[in-house]
């Protein structure tokens, strides 16, 4: 049998030039490991649904887009250069990009203080507390979590999903027990930031044991900090709109935004192209990469309509049987669905990083999510969450465009 789908996959080739063995191996642990965290994920929002008033649940989202925008001094884009680093056997890279992140998380701890001292002194006791939590546990927290790019890049997907989903199943236990007992943000951000840390603590310590070699990838660091600047104007961008409808409306309306939009991410989270594309793309050169690379994604474009139209047809009815609390956020997710039709450009956007391009990654990771920033600012104003949904939609397609034209100019 294993003999017959071999063969099966290696004819499959033919038609869509690519390594379909490859994709088969990684893309089941990969996409068994996103099933089981959507459905942890999904299961922690009925929770907040069921069990979390509005206001506490918009509050809890607020300081979440805080955090992460904060990350930024975590620098996210050494996880990438480190895949890349992993996959050419450089494995020594893993300790010097685990120590490069605690050094520069101290700045997002620091920040994170200052954030809570002032509202200490506001009179938010609440938000002083959430911020004192996030700046204890920012430096660590995201550091600890390089273990996840080490085994991305070893291509060891089984492993890189037992650890992951080892980690959500135990945090979302322990989120949604302090849920249905407390219903108190502050301990809820308390059992996120602790489960978290210390589960990805000891999987790291696990990872650390696997080294075989301390050789070192001397452009892992510099690339990973050009990676993490180019990123900056995109995470700010992912985080912006909750952070901004709190300033004009209020934590209810950003709890029903979250609502519409959390789904709609968690599928997009589901699909595995970024995470199988890099390191297979990190071993290739550019004429390799562009001999079939726009094909492959408009294939995977036209395949994803359909998952758009789907969600949008059934979204009514799943917020009715999960969400009763949040139908009023259904026309938002609806929209937003749109944004699945996009993800097939992260294939394009793999590639670049692979082939370390960064004025085409610089250009990529700052206009578009600037777009989406300015946007935000003009519209959110006089549409409220619809002006939120245009600039995220906008952003998207012009973000698509633009990988687009920069890399047949390649």
């Amino acid at each position: 049998m294993k003999q017959k789908v071999y063969k099966f996959l290696r004819w499959l080739e033919k038609y869509t030039q690519t390594d379909m063995v490859y994709l088969a191996k990684g893309s089941f642990w990969l996409i068994t490991g996103k099933i089981i965290l959507f459905i942890c994920s999904f299961g922690a929002m009925i929770a907040f649904a069921r069990f979390l008033p509005k206001q506490d649940f918009g509050t809890y989202r607020y300081v979440l887009s805080i955090i992460g925008v904060l990350t930024i001094f975590t620098l996210p884009g050494i996880d990438l250069a480190l895949v890349k680093a992993i996959a050419r056997g450089k494995e020594g890279t893993f300790f010097t990009c685990f120590k490069t992140k605690i050094k520069w998380g101290i700045i997002a701890g620091v920040i994170s203080l200052a954030i809570s001292i002032y509202y200490f002194f506001t009179g938010n006791l609440v938000l002083a507390i959430a911020f004192l939590i996030a700046a204890i546990f920012l430096p660590i927290m995201d550091a600890f979590f390089v273990f996840n790019s080490f085994w991305q890049g070893k291509k060891r997907f089984d492993l890189q999903n037992k650890f992951l989903i080892s980690i959500q199943i135990l945090a979302t236990i322990s989120l949604i027990l302090v849920i249905f007992f407390t219903r108190n943000i502050i301990f809820i951000l308390l059992t996120y930031s602790v489960a978290h840390t210390f589960l990805r603590a000891f999987f790291f310590l696990m990872t650390a044991r696997k080294l075989k070699n301390q050789e070192k990838e001397k452009e892992a660091l510099p690339f990973g900090k050009h990676l993490s600047v180019m990123t900056a104007a995109g995470m700010i961008g992912e985080q912006f709109d909750k952070i901004l409808l709190w300033q004009f409306l209020g934590p209810i309306p950003v709890a029903i935004y979250s609502f519409a939009q959390l789904p709609v991410i968690r599928i997009r989270d589901m699909l595995p192209i970024a995470s199988l594309a890099l390191p297979k793309l990190s071993q290739k050169n550019l004429a390799e990469i562009k001999k079939g690379l726009l094909k492959k994604t408009f294939k995977l474009f036209f395949l994803s309509i359909p998952l758009a139209i789907t969600y949008i047809l059934l979204a009514p009815f799943l917020f009715k049987i999960f969400f009763p609390a949040y139908l009023s956020s259904i026309p938002y997710s609806q929209a937003l669905a749109l944004i699945l039709v996009f993800i097939p450009f992260t294939l394009i956007s793999s590639a670049l990083i692979a082939q370390a391009r960064k004025k085409e990654l610089y250009l990529i990771n700052f206009i578009s999510p600037c777009l989406k920033i300015i946007l935000l600012f003009v519209l959110l104003p006089f549409f409220g969450m619809w002006g939120a949904v245009l600039a995220i939609l906008i952003g998207q397609f012009f973000n698509s465009i633009l990988l687009l034209y920069l890399f047949k100019k390649l």
